[in-house]
């Protein structure tokens, strides 16, 4: 069985050690001390799987989250390709898809097929094979009829790998919590939160100034979508204010809509790779067996924004949401 917490170095990189690995039912989480070193880890276990599909089977599929949680997998990958022919050559044989996206134009800083091409392709533009890079016609005229081509286009190639992150609230691309997890796959129109709207401006200070900067739709593959990968999924959440979302997607071993990356269990063999600022409250969890009423006040702290002020509403959120996934906490 492969040894997915201790990536073996590739690509002349070595890989960085976790400080800590939790092995749940369905995933494995593994933390590290801080987010390069957690992009890294995916870098090296994904490019390593690329070149092994690559070489069997002629091709692959990769689909991408666009998001800051993915900046320091970016980096990595880069830096891999940019020392790797092998790797640039698997590039070249590579379906490229990605999550999700507003229904903005493609030269709009909020655009995610914007931050994907300035963070990801354009740097791989060399080795890249720009009529396998798929990117979701989010302008289009009839957006709706471009959604089900991109669906189309998604089942038909298929998805091999997946590098994907989890929302504060935790959204798995813009699959919101509400939405059904069991709908056939599909790439779909979704309405956002109030608390989507609070992580975008978070994300994006300088491109969300006020709330509603925030587009308040957006186009996404369902989480049935994304869990017809058939190889590798692996996660990546850096940040401290994903904190309750990594707590709630796997305290415990119940999948409910309420926390849509909680499906990622169904997988079987997922990976989340985070770091110790994000993961406190989950190692704390898995130590005491009770969120402490301290822990529920830090979590609403770091989900605080101009839709979600009220801290006591914020912990009655929580609350709710840990009594859905059966995660015990102090009232």
């Amino acid at each position: 069985m492969e040894d997915i917490h201790s990536v073996q170095p590739v690509f002349e990189l070595q890989s960085p050690q976790p400080s800590a690995v939790v092995p749940l039912s369905g995933v494995t989480v593994v933390v590290y001390k801080t987010a390069e070193e957690m992009g890294r880890a995916s870098a090296i276990r994904l490019a390593r799987e690329q070149f092994r599909l690559v070489e069997e089977q002629g091709k692959a599929s990769f689909i991408i989250m666009a998001a800051p949680s993915a900046f320091a997998f970016y980096r990595a990958y880069v830096q891999l390709a940019e020392m790797s022919p092998q790797l640039q050559r698997a590039c070249s044989r590579t379906h490229y898809f990605q999550f999700d996206d507003y229904p903005l134009p493609a030269h709009h800083p909020a655009s995610f097929r914007y931050l994907l091409l300035k963070h990801f392709f354009i740097p791989l533009a060399s080795y890249c094979d720009p009529g396998r890079v798929h990117l979701f016609d989010a302008d289009s005229e009839d957006t709706d009829a471009a959604a089900r081509r991109y669906q189309e286009l998604l089942l038909t190639h298929g998805l091999d790998l997946q590098i994907m992150g989890i929302g504060e609230n935790g959204h798995w691309g813009f699959h919101e919590p509400g939405i059904p997890v069991d709908t056939p796959p599909q790439f779909m129109k979704v309405a956002l939160t109030a608390e989507n709207v609070d992580q975008q401006m978070r994300d994006h200070p300088h491109i969300f100034t006020k709330p509603e900067d925030v587009p308040r739709s957006a186009y996404t593959c369902s989480v049935s979508m994304f869990l017809t990968t058939r190889h590798v999924i692996e996660g990546n959440v850096p940040q401290g204010s994903k904190a309750f979302a990594l707590l709630a997607a796997f305290g415990s071993d119940v999948v409910h809509e309420a926390v849509p990356a909680s499906a990622l269990k169904r997988f079987g063999k997922g990976v989340v790779r985070t770091t110790e600022a994000a993961a406190w409250a989950l190692l704390e969890y898995r130590n005491k067996h009770i969120v402490t009423r301290d822990a529920l006040v830090k979590l609403a702290e770091s989900l605080r924004g101009p839709q979600s002020s009220d801290v006591s509403a914020i912990i009655s959120r929580i609350c709710s949401v840990f009594d859905t996934m059966k995660i015990s906490y102090e009232r």
